[in-house]
This record gives C-alpha cells, structure tokens and sequence, in this order.
C-alpha cells in the first residue's frame, strides 16, 4: 500500500534500578510497572528470576489461604469451646477481637495479592501491604498475650490452644 507508513518497531530501553523522573518520563510509567528493578522483565534480562519470585510469592499466598478456607469450615462446624477459667472477662474482649482480625487478615492477605494481577496499576499493592502491617501488628499482639499466659502466669493457657 503506497503512502502509509509502515508501523514504527517498539524502543527496548533498559530502565535504570529504581526508575526515578527520567523513567517516567521515556515511558510514561514508574518503576513497578512490569517486573520490580527498574523493569528489567521489560529488557529479558532477569524475567525468569522475576517469574519465578512471583510464582513462589503465588504459592505463598496459596499455602496461607488454602489452610485459612479449612480451618474457618472446621471452627463453623465444630463451634468454640468454653472460655478458659483463668481468662477474666477484661481479657477475653481482646483475645476475641484479637482473633478476629488474624482470621479476617488470613484472608485479605492473599485475596488482595491475587487481586494485583487483575487490577495492574502502581497503587494497587497499598491493601496487600497493609493488610501484611496489619497481620504482623495482630500477630505480634496475640504472641503476646500468649507469652503472657506462658512465662508469666503459668496458666496452662498454651496447652488448652494447641
């Protein structure tokens, strides 16, 4: 066909670690736009480590999810038992809610991890870590309270859980 030009070759350009203003710039996006360092998943030149990365981030995400699903079935069919007797009620109100929120964080965890592919924009992983911040905040805290009943007390608390 004669007067139409043929369609320009795509620029492969190698985005400096960390992307910065000159990478937005040439691209238009930032550095966590196709692979982590700078886009090297763009170039070829670390894609397989990059694939591999996020298939075993996948896989992690999989493993905390999959047990989460079967532990909260057997929790809704088997019921809770009684509270301990060593547990006033002042301390049962957070070791409830401290529950809750692992169990809602056991979910929202991976749920929004697999939900990054799906939405690809630079501000999405903002749920994902936070609700990483939040897990490890609602973890730190119930280890805690389970140190507690431990070393302090010597309630026997840790028994009756496990």
């Amino acid at each position: 066909m004669e007067g139409v030009p043929p369609a320009p070759r795509p620029v492969h350009r190698r985005i400096p670690a960390g992307g910065g203003r000159r990478a937005r710039a040439r691209t238009g996006r930032g550095p966590g736009w196709g692979g982590g360092a700078g886009g090297a998943a763009r170039t070829g030149s670390s894609c397989s480590a990059t694939t591999a990365l996020l298939t075993a981030h996948v896989l992690l995400g999989l493993t905390v999810l999959v047990p989460a699903v079967f532990r909260l079935a057997w929790r809704r069919a088997t019921g809770l038992p009684p509270w301990a007797p060593c547990l006033s009620p002042r301390e049962r109100r957070p070791a409830h809610w401290t529950e809750a929120c692992l169990y809602v964080l056991l979910f929202a965890m991976p749920l929004t991890g697999l939900w990054l592919p799906v939405v690809g924009d630079d501000d999405a992983p903002a749920p994902h870590v936070a609700a990483h911040l939040a897990f490890s905040v609602a973890l730190a805290v119930h280890l805690g309270l389970v140190r507690k009943h431990t070393v302090v007390r010597r309630d026997g608390l840790l028994r009756r859980m496990l």
